[in-house]
């Protein structure tokens, strides 16, 4: 987890100069992508990019893959360059769907090997659950 504070740590000083032209790209933040659906909305990580699995799934068959074409397109839409030096850190709720996020970077060509891109598997189960972690949440407590 603390490799994960880190990058939302990161990603949130990344945010308070993003107009900065002196920021080496190479020292950037990684970037946080989770899948949750609905759940995302109501509380995530600082900096977190929401690409909802059933964005990147066909509409009859969950356990299918969109097209690449049509994967590139959902990223892109969400504003993620799969393609970036950056690294990627993928999380989701419980670890399970973030498995899914992360072939499918792969099906659109994105190199995971090493630390390009890694996944965070206590996700928000143990992220929600620290109470020294930093999260966006809803305004709607209903949720």
């Amino acid at each position: 987890m603390d490799h994960v504070l880190r990058a939302v740590e990161a990603s949130q000083r990344e945010d308070s100069r993003e107009d900065d032209a002196n920021v080496d790209s190479s020292a950037a933040a990684p970037v946080l992508l989770d899948p949750r659906g609905t759940t995302f909305d109501s509380a995530h990580m600082p900096g977190a990019i929401n690409v909802p699995y059933l964005s990147i799934v066909e509409d009859g068959d969950r356990l299918k893959f969109r097209p690449r074409k049509e994967l590139m397109r959902v990223f892109e839409k969400a504003g993620v360059d799969v393609q970036t030096e950056r690294q990627i850190v993928c999380t989701c709720g419980s670890g399970v769907s973030v498995c899914h996020l992360y072939l499918a970077l792969e099906e659109c060509g994105r190199d995971n090997g090493g630390d390009n891109t890694v996944i965070y598997d206590g996700s928000w189960a143990e992220w929600g659950a620290d109470e020294s972690t930093p999260k966006i949440l809803s305004e709607d407590t209903s949720k």
